[in-house]
């Protein structure tokens, strides 16, 4: 979203930008305690009152898949809506479907309710249309692709594959659902065979009910039965992270995400659920080969051997095959993250983004 206001350039439609967030992480979403509540309503109050000083004639509204935030998100609607304005919604995640299934009836109907109120609900790619079938009416729903400026990316202070030891970035929460586990154990099999350092950027996520709330049904379960275990495999591989030759660089700035691509060989995010991955295409964007997981708008964005590979969720022994067979090719590695930094480029410019999402905006009013 700060990447479409900095970007926003249209002389038909003035953008208004009112922060309705309100948890400052994700370790703190979807809980009900009188701290959220309060927040919650002077986050309300301001845009009540936004909405009286600007009397928009469409407001744009991210969807969530928590309860909480969902139940936050209707509000926001109907509170539009009680304005005289008309309401658009895009959800940017790969989970919606699972969200809603796993909810009881009454809460479904709730959900349908709300996004009744709703002119246009937009996802990230074609593929991701089908978390709302039977929720959401097909012609209601738009796709809204990420958009990439590639002029804040400079050129790379490194070239892709130059030495060993070569360099692995992670970029995502340190949680089971990012595959964080399958990574880690992946590299410690890799770092056998060749030399590699991986790197990795973010946060960990480790309160279960959380770390759970990322994955689609199928896996909660497992995560469930398992989840103990899995916290501490996480845990114990963090803990020894020196030992690992691993380089913790935590949460940092998007500029500071962009720096640390240009000086890495290869980009893996082994993910259990995404949605459209801005992590990715920021990679992709930095001239980086890929390896992720076929899920979400990644099966779109990556065809297997072209633009990087694809590996099976949770199979972390096929990850340190296709990592070793990256990085035993440079020449296919260099070669590949010049046609992403080129592909991305022509395919996903921000300012073909913000035409799609103002054209939207203007056909809506003029109906």
């Amino acid at each position: 979203m700060e990447l479409l206001m900095r970007y926003w350039s249209s002389e038909r439609v003035e953008l208004v930008h009112v922060r309705t967030t309100v948890r400052r992480s994700n370790a703190e979403k979807g809980r009900w305690d009188v701290h959220g509540i309060r927040r919650g309503i002077g986050v309300w109050w301001r845009y009540c009152v936004a909405l009286w000083r600007w009397r928009p004639h469409v407001v744009f509204v991210l969807l969530s898949s928590s309860w909480v935030g969902f139940v936050r998100d209707v509000l926001m609607i109907v509170t539009a809506r009680l304005f005289g304005a008309r309401v658009i919604a895009q959800y940017r995640g790969g989970n919606f479907q699972g969200f809603y299934r796993s909810q009881p009836r009454w809460r479904q109907r709730w959900i349908v309710w709300g996004l009744r109120r709703v002119e246009r609900v937009f996802v990230q790619s074609c593929g991701l249309r089908g978390q709302f079938t039977g929720i959401v009416a097909e012609q209601r729903l738009r796709v809204l692709p990420n958009g990439i400026a590639l002029d804040e990316f400079p050129q790379r202070e490194r070239s892709v594959a130059e030495a060993p030891p070569y360099r692995l970035l992670f970029v995502g929460h340190l949680a089971f659902a990012k595959g964080f586990r399958e990574l880690a154990r992946a590299y410690q099999r890799l770092r056998q065979e060749v030399p590699v350092e991986l790197w990795v950027l973010g946060t960990r996520i480790a309160d279960r009910r959380v770390a759970r709330s990322f994955l689609p049904p199928v896996w909660r379960q497992y995560y469930d039965a398992h989840a103990r275990a899995i916290e501490a495999e996480i845990d114990a591989f963090l803990g020894a992270a020196e030992q690992h030759n691993v380089r913790l660089l935590g949460f940092v700035s998007a500029a500071e995400v962009r720096h640390w691509m240009g000086q890495v060989d290869l980009f893996v995010l082994p993910s259990y659920s995404e949605g459209f991955s801005m992590a990715v295409l920021e990679a992709m964007a930095a001239g980086l080969p890929v390896v992720v997981t076929p899920v979400g708008a990644l099966a779109e964005l990556v065809t297997d051997g072209v633009r990087g590979r694809l590996v099976p969720v949770g199979d972390a022994e096929a990850l340190a095959v296709v990592l070793r067979e990256c990085l035993q090719q440079p020449a296919w590695m260099r070669r590949v993250g010049e046609e992403n930094r080129r592909w991305v480029a022509r395919e996903f410019p921000i300012e073909r983004t913000v035409r799609c999402l103002e054209e939207e905006v203007c056909t809506l009013v003029r109906q």
